[in-house]
Protein backbone atom coordinates (compact mmCIF):
# COMPACT_ATOMS: atom_id res chain seq x y z
CA UNK A 1 0.00 0.00 0.00
CA UNK A 2 1.04 3.65 -0.77
CA UNK A 3 2.59 5.27 2.29
CA UNK A 4 0.58 8.29 1.38
CA UNK A 5 -2.50 6.37 1.95
CA UNK A 6 -1.66 5.00 5.25
CA UNK A 7 -0.65 8.17 6.62
CA UNK A 8 -4.44 9.38 5.49
CA UNK A 9 -5.83 6.60 7.29
CA UNK A 10 -3.92 7.39 10.86
CA UNK A 11 -5.01 9.06 14.12
CA UNK A 12 -4.22 12.27 14.06
CA UNK A 13 -0.97 13.09 15.13
CA UNK A 14 0.38 9.81 15.14
CA UNK A 15 2.89 9.82 12.57
CA UNK A 16 4.43 12.65 14.47
CA UNK A 17 4.39 10.44 17.73
CA UNK A 18 5.88 7.20 15.69
CA UNK A 19 8.52 9.78 14.10
CA UNK A 20 9.63 10.55 17.62
CA UNK A 21 9.88 6.87 19.06
CA UNK A 22 12.35 4.67 19.63
CA UNK A 23 12.42 0.55 18.43
CA UNK A 24 11.17 -0.32 21.54
CA UNK A 25 8.24 2.03 21.56
CA UNK A 26 7.11 1.29 17.95
CA UNK A 27 7.17 -2.47 18.39
CA UNK A 28 4.54 -1.67 21.70
CA UNK A 29 2.83 0.57 19.81
CA UNK A 30 2.35 -2.78 17.40
CA UNK A 31 1.28 -4.85 19.68
CA UNK A 32 -1.36 -2.34 21.50
CA UNK A 33 -2.67 -1.64 18.05
CA UNK A 34 -3.11 -5.83 17.39
CA UNK A 35 -4.30 -6.03 21.03
CA UNK A 36 -6.76 -3.08 19.96
CA UNK A 37 -7.81 -5.21 17.20
CA UNK A 38 -8.68 -8.33 18.26
CA UNK A 39 -10.85 -6.60 20.82
CA UNK A 40 -12.41 -5.11 17.89
CA UNK A 41 -13.18 -8.11 16.28
CA UNK A 42 -14.50 -10.06 19.58
CA UNK A 43 -16.77 -7.15 19.56
CA UNK A 44 -17.86 -7.47 16.43
CA UNK A 45 -18.68 -11.19 16.75
CA UNK A 46 -21.07 -10.86 20.08
CA UNK A 47 -22.82 -8.04 18.83
CA UNK A 48 -25.92 -10.09 17.78
CA UNK A 49 -27.55 -6.79 15.59
CA UNK A 50 -24.44 -7.00 13.34
CA UNK A 51 -24.50 -10.56 13.07
CA UNK A 52 -27.88 -10.78 12.31
CA UNK A 53 -28.07 -7.60 9.23
CA UNK A 54 -24.76 -9.58 7.74
CA UNK A 55 -27.25 -12.80 7.66
CA UNK A 56 -29.60 -10.80 6.02
CA UNK A 57 -27.65 -9.26 3.77
CA UNK A 58 -26.24 -12.82 2.67
CA UNK A 59 -29.65 -13.83 2.04
CA UNK A 60 -30.45 -10.94 0.18
CA UNK A 61 -27.37 -11.58 -1.60
CA UNK A 62 -27.80 -15.04 -2.29
CA UNK A 63 -29.52 -15.00 -5.89
CA UNK A 64 -27.06 -12.27 -7.09
CA UNK A 65 -23.95 -14.46 -6.43
CA UNK A 66 -25.43 -17.52 -7.73
CA UNK A 67 -26.54 -15.90 -11.06
CA UNK A 68 -22.68 -14.42 -10.82
CA UNK A 69 -21.40 -17.81 -10.40
CA UNK A 70 -23.40 -18.94 -12.99
CA UNK A 71 -22.55 -16.48 -15.86
CA UNK A 72 -18.66 -16.89 -14.96
CA UNK A 73 -18.66 -20.27 -15.30
CA UNK A 74 -20.71 -20.07 -18.40
CA UNK A 75 -17.69 -17.89 -19.34
CA UNK A 76 -14.98 -20.18 -18.38
CA UNK A 77 -16.28 -23.25 -19.87
CA UNK A 78 -16.85 -21.31 -23.37
CA UNK A 79 -13.35 -20.49 -23.14
CA UNK A 80 -12.06 -23.85 -22.59
CA UNK A 81 -14.31 -25.35 -25.21
CA UNK A 82 -12.79 -22.46 -27.62
CA UNK A 83 -9.56 -23.47 -25.86
CA UNK A 84 -9.43 -27.11 -27.02
CA UNK A 85 -10.94 -26.81 -30.34
CA UNK A 86 -7.48 -24.33 -30.86
CA UNK A 87 -10.07 -21.25 -31.43
CA UNK A 88 -8.82 -19.38 -28.60
CA UNK A 89 -7.84 -15.56 -29.87
CA UNK A 90 -8.67 -16.13 -33.37
CA UNK A 91 -12.03 -15.12 -35.11
CA UNK A 92 -14.07 -12.06 -35.56
CA UNK A 93 -13.87 -11.07 -31.75
CA UNK A 94 -10.09 -11.73 -31.45
CA UNK A 95 -7.66 -8.72 -30.24
CA UNK A 96 -5.40 -9.09 -32.79
CA UNK A 97 -8.10 -8.78 -35.34
CA UNK A 98 -8.95 -5.21 -37.05
CA UNK A 99 -12.49 -3.96 -36.22
CA UNK A 100 -14.91 -4.06 -39.14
Amino acid sequence: MDIKKIIAKLPTGFAEDAAGMNGDQLRAAIIAAETSLRTVDQDMKANEKLTGARELVKDFMAPYNEAKKAQRAKIAYALHVLEERGELGVGAFAADEPAE
